[in-house]
């Protein structure tokens, strides 16, 4: 049973003030999966960096959430890699094999 009462989840109390393991995003993900909170505020405060891969686990974890996941406090360097990745997963072909011919040598 769901609770609809929002609750606030630091993440740097549970995972680091350095984001940057894949692992570190699905074991914070699994334990908020176990929260019985429908609404998951994660307070991004006091964030110094975040990896790729963790933004790229992140992301597909939040995704796949049945639980509705907001962020607040980001750092505008944490943004930046969100996008990064949002749009990475947009555009994922840079060619278009269709126009591109293969040339024996």
């Amino acid at each position: 049973m769901y609770d609809d009462k929002p609750i606030s989840i630091r993440i740097k109390d549970i995972v680091s003030s350095d984001l940057a393991l894949r692992d570190s995003a699905d074991t914070f993900f699994d334990k908020i999966e176990l929260k019985k909170n429908r609404i998951i505020e994660i307070d991004f405060s006091d964030i110094v960096s975040i990896s790729r891969s963790f933004a790229h686990q992140y992301i597909i974890r939040k995704n796949k959430s049945r639980k509705t996941i907001v962020e607040v406090n980001i750092p505008d360097t944490i943004v930046k890699m969100f996008r990064i990745i949002e749009m990475q997963e947009k555009n994922i072909s840079f060619l278009d094999n269709k126009k591109i011919k293969i040339m024996y040598l």
